[in-house]
């Protein structure tokens, strides 16, 4: 953990939590010679069947324990990595039901039960595909309501308890996000109702102080969600839904890219590829439709007569 200087303080919480809770307890008393395809595949097995351990969490409590692999690889500890591709290991299928995708007026219905301070807060959410980190660190300065645009330059983080502003995960996550006219509309009553100026906070606490995410989860998020849309249902399912229903309006994967802030479009293709299959007939449809336009003005499908002779 030492080496990984780069990490974020709540990446490198959740880490911790991670070696601590799910890692070290099976495989912190094996020397590193002894520890085998076999023996990962043992664990792996062992989180996943026996304490029914999520697919997201075995995957990710698996990288880690193959960063410590390749650790030791690289200070010649060991000759070669056993947790790497190819070993046979099979890690359990990520879940695609995790994701919940909510419908237009579920999200309205959702956005018109919570608590008045919160609608333009979730409607944000869905409308613009912010992560919470990001919404909770949106100041009234990077809110451009006469150009109908905002600019993701800081993310929240909530560690422990301490709530602290950082630099976003990524440089694509550090982006700016067109908005629609509707919602410029929402953000205006919004910023009317709770006013900002400065380095203020576009949303905030009860108190006016920042957002802290667990205790708006309880208190707030998941009375609406009750009521409403039925559990689960978590804050980040309102990005998946922003996602897909960019998809469903046909809008190009490098542009839902751009606005989710991913670092590359394979991360797009990956966390939301199966909710594309109809783009596909969609744009053999537009094809024929540039088909049927030429024959309108040509007035034939046969080729032209114009012959070219090549030779031999």
């Amino acid at each position: 953990m030492s080496s990984r200087r780069s990490l974020a303080a709540s990446t490198r919480a959740r880490d911790e939590s991670y070696m601590k809770n799910l890692v070290l307890p099976y495989l912190g008393d094996h020397e590193l010679r002894h520890i085998g395809p076999e023996t990962l595949d043992a664990w792996v097995q062992h989180l996943d069947e026996v304490e029914g351990k999520a697919p997201a969490t075995v995957r990710k409590a698996f990288q880690l324990a193959a960063a410590v692999l390749g650790r030791a690889v690289t200070l010649r500890k060991l000759p070669a990595n056993p947790a790497r591709v190819g070993e046979g290991i099979d890690l359990p299928r990520l879940d695609r039901s995790e994701m919940r995708f909510l419908s237009v007026d579920e999200v309205h219905n959702l956005a018109d039960t919570i608590d008045p301070r919160y609608r333009a807060l979730a409607l944000t959410a869905a409308y613009s595909g912010l992560r919470w980190g990001e919404l909770a660190a949106l100041r009234r300065k990077r809110l451009d309501l006469d150009e109908r645009r905002l600019t993701v330059a800081e993310s929240l983080s909530e560690v422990r308890g301490e709530v602290s502003f950082k630099a976003p995960k990524s440089a694509a996550s550090r982006r700016s996000v067109a908005l629609s006219g509707s919602l410029i509309e929402i953000l205006t009553e919004h910023a009317r109702r709770s006013p900002a100026t400065g380095d203020g906070l576009v949303f905030t606490g009860p108190e006016g102080g920042p957002l802290r995410r667990t205790n708006f989860r309880r208190r707030t998020w998941l009375p609406a969600v009750v009521v409403t849309v039925g559990e689960p249902c978590r804050f980040h399912d309102l990005r998946h839904t922003h996602a897909a229903w960019l998809i469903a309006q046909g809008e190009h994967a490098k542009t839902i890219q751009a606005r989710l802030g991913h670092a590359s479009i394979s991360t797009t293709l990956d966390r939301y590829g199966h909710l594309m299959p109809g783009m596909d007939e969609a744009a053999a449809e537009r094809l024929d439709a540039l088909f049927s336009e030429r024959v309108k003005h040509s007035g034939s499908t046969k080729p032209s007569a114009t012959v070219i002779k090549t030779r031999s």
